[in-house]
């Protein structure tokens, strides 16, 4: 193993577990360690260029283009004064939140949602004047809960669904994740209620009625986002890189608009530095054997529970998309190869985002897209404390469900 590796690995989660003393941010800290990989010669710079998944960070920007489009035109702070007008109260706009972002996020995957709902509540946050710490966890935890069900609800879902073999991928999904899904979203609500009940007042809300700003913008955006939706289904059933409907239709939102400067300054461009960042890291750990070093401590990848906790412990360490680009090969190398055993990689790797910061992408988006606009982040610390027993009750579902229904 080489130790540089580990020193640097250990660097990395220390700045990101003392964010609250030091206040750099994760995706300046992530960066910086991606970066020493190469400063001290664990990667070659044209090893750590070739780690950089640009399918990933195209994605990524288009997404975040559509997000900004939505959010100059005005589109967003109306969509926050709707669902305040609808449930005027702060527990059931909690609920509103958890249950809405959870189902939408098959849509436009976990992370476009994230970056496109956080703006939204800071617009709520505003209008009710109240904390806006529980709705960030409602949507970290609803995005994260709900995209378990689809394929396109997460990067590594279709990672599975392209790689695996398994025919019929959304029928399978939907089969076997649709029902614990949904009662993993139904039931972490009371969870959430107990646990930011102080932030939580007994008020009725009935806000000022607002207008879209810029309509042009809010329906041109909307509808090419729609199209969006529309091709990633499309393009996933035959088999083709959805990135091209993204790449697309972003493309064309920025040559018809001509707010596309303001546009593509609102891109949440700090979340694609903590991808490029990631990719580095993740392979200097790779290259320098701690991972290979690590995995003789866990079990293999023989049943659904041992995949379970592999996914969810090594997801922490790697993140949810590049543990399962890596532990594909390792299914296949161990026959691990029934629907349940998949099933249990793309719960697993997507549940483990309700455990730590870092286990997920979407939780890192959720709290840089607040960051940026005056809200309030996402602690180490504070993420694990409110995280932890509602990913016992949702990794619990799961896999009873799995081990119960799957074949």
């Amino acid at each position: 193993m080489n130790y540089l590796s580990l020193a640097v690995m250990i660097i990395t989660y220390s700045l990101i577990a003392t964010r609250g003393l030091t206040k750099i941010p994760p995706w300046a800290s992530m960066f910086f360690g991606g970066v020493l990989m190469i400063i001290l010669g664990v990667l070659t710079p044209e090893k750590a260029l070739s780690a950089i998944n640009l399918d990933v960070i195209l994605f990524l920007i288009t997404i975040f283009t559509f997000a900004s489009a939505l959010e100059v035109s005005g589109f967003l702070k109306y969509v926050a004064y709707a669902i305040i007008s609808k449930f005027k109260r702060p527990d059931k706009v909690l609920f509103s939140v958890l249950v809405t972002s959870g189902l939408l996020s098959n849509l436009v995957t976990n992370d476009g949602l994230s970056a496109s709902w956080t703006p939204v509540i800071l617009e709520m946050k505003k209008e009710m004047k109240i904390d806006e710490k529980p709705f960030l966890y409602a949507l970290a935890f609803g995005v994260t809960i709900g995209s378990v069900m689809f394929p396109t609800g997460n990067p590594q879902n279709l990672l599975i669904a392209l790689d695996s073999g398994i025919k019929n991928p959304f029928l399978v999904f939907i089969e076997y994740l649709s029902i614990p899904t949904l009662l993993n979203l139904v039931l972490t609500y009371p969870i959430l209620r107990l646990m930011f009940r102080k932030y939580l007042p007994n008020l009725t809300f009935n806000p000022d009625k607002i207008e879209i700003e810029n309509k042009r913008l809010a329906y041109s955006s909307f509808i090419l986002l729609l199209v969006t939706i529309v091709l990633f289904f499309t393009l996933s059933f035959v088999g083709i890189d959805i990135l091209l409907g993204s790449l697309t239709t972003s493309s064309i939102l920025l040559l018809i608009s001509p707010e596309r400067r303001d546009i593509v300054r609102r891109i949440d461009w700090s979340t694609i530095i903590f991808f490029i960042g990631l990719f580095i890291f993740t392979e200097g750990i790779l290259c320098g054997g701690v991972i290979a070093e690590m995995s003789k401590f866990l079990p293999p990848p023989t049943s659904i529970l041992l995949i379970f906790i592999s996914s969810i412990l090594l997801s922490q360490i790697l993140s949810n998309v590049p543990l399962v680009a890596i532990y594909i090969p390792i299914m296949f190398e161990y026959h691990s190869t029934t629907i349940a055993d998949w099933l249990a990689l793309a719960a697993g790797s997507t549940i483990a985002g309700n455990l730590t910061l870092i286990g997920a992408a979407s939780n890192i988006i959720i709290s840089e897209a607040s960051e940026n606009r005056g809200g309030k982040g996402f602690g180490f610390f504070e993420f694990i404390a409110y995280s932890l027993p509602v990913l016992l009750l949702n990794s619990s579902i799961l896999y009873l469900f799995l081990l119960l229904e799957a074949p």
